[in-house]
């Protein structure tokens, strides 16, 4: 079976094609803005590259959408369905994310935390951190046995900027250019430094309170827009998995073929 998966997150959203859960080749990204424009060339090229096309097609297909942004999810969902001529299906809503928690409300946590989470423990088989670095700064948890703990959710760099520059009178735009020194010589300098620093030490923290709490250090996962931006010098970070959440999605909606054929 070929997945195509598309991951809406705040900014931009992803498309891959997935079998058996691996990715058939890196993710093509697109801007909220592109939606109209790109969004059904995306489509089309990905559909026929699967062979999921017409009397032809050699296998069954499916549309997978992870979103966080329901006004974009709801143009993304009729524009799949306008181009494919086939109904997406909406993980965490169409069909659950096979996760166990131990969330005080899992209906509060956002759809791509959960199937970061549990691409990571299928990739690892071990206790994660999963550190996505985008529009939020969000690092969450799943343990040896596969539960998911919860985490913590930090302005990401563009949107800590940004607040900087519209509540503090004389404070610049910053240009997040990740600083080569520790001394901002300049104002927007200066924001640059502690941005990064702010971050990454937000990252450093919670990573120790998580291998503290769970008695040994976890397999850290970083994912996002901006991870490569800012951790990709940072020791503690094992793996860098930009689709991590398109893979989960994939995973997901595989895992639930199979649980209901065995029903």
């Amino acid at each position: 079976m070929a997945v195509l998966a598309i991951d809406i997150g705040n900014t931009r959203m992803g498309l891959g094609l997935f079998r058996n859960g691996v990715a058939e080749d890196p993710a093509v990204r697109l801007t909220h803005a592109e939606l109209d424009g790109e969004l059904p060339k995306t489509l089309q090229t990905l559909w026929e590259k699967a062979n999921c096309q017409g009397a032809d097609a050699e296998e069954d297909c499916e549309i997978i959408v992870a979103s966080v942004v329901p006004e974009v999810s709801r143009r993304v969902l009729a524009v799949a369905r306008d181009t494919l001529d086939k109904k997406p299906r909406q993980a965490g809503q169409d069909f659950p994310v096979p996760l166990k928690t131990m969330l005080r409300d899992e209906s509060t946590v956002g759809v791509d935390r959960l199937l970061g989470a549990l691409a990571a423990y299928v990739n690892t088989q071990v206790a994660c951190a999963i550190v996505s670095v985008g529009s939020a700064l969000v690092v969450d948890c799943i343990d040896q046995e596969g539960i998911f703990r919860g985490g913590a959710i930090a302005p990401g760099l563009a949107m800590s900027a940004k607040a900087l520059h519209e509540y503090a009178a004389q404070l610049p735009a910053a240009s997040l250019t990740p600083p080569d020194q520790p001394f901002g010589r300049f104002t927007q300098e200066a924001i640059n430094v502690g941005l990064y620093v702010g971050a990454r030490g937000a990252v450093r923290e919670l990573l120790e309170r998580y291998a503290t709490a769970l008695g040994g250090w976890p397999h850290v996962v970083a994912t996002g827009g901006d991870a490569l931006t800012l951790l990709q010098d940072l020791q503690l970070v094992d793996s860098f998995i930009p689709d991590l959440v398109l893979q989960g999605a994939a995973l997901a909606w595989e895992h639930y073929q199979r649980s209901q054929m065995q029903a």
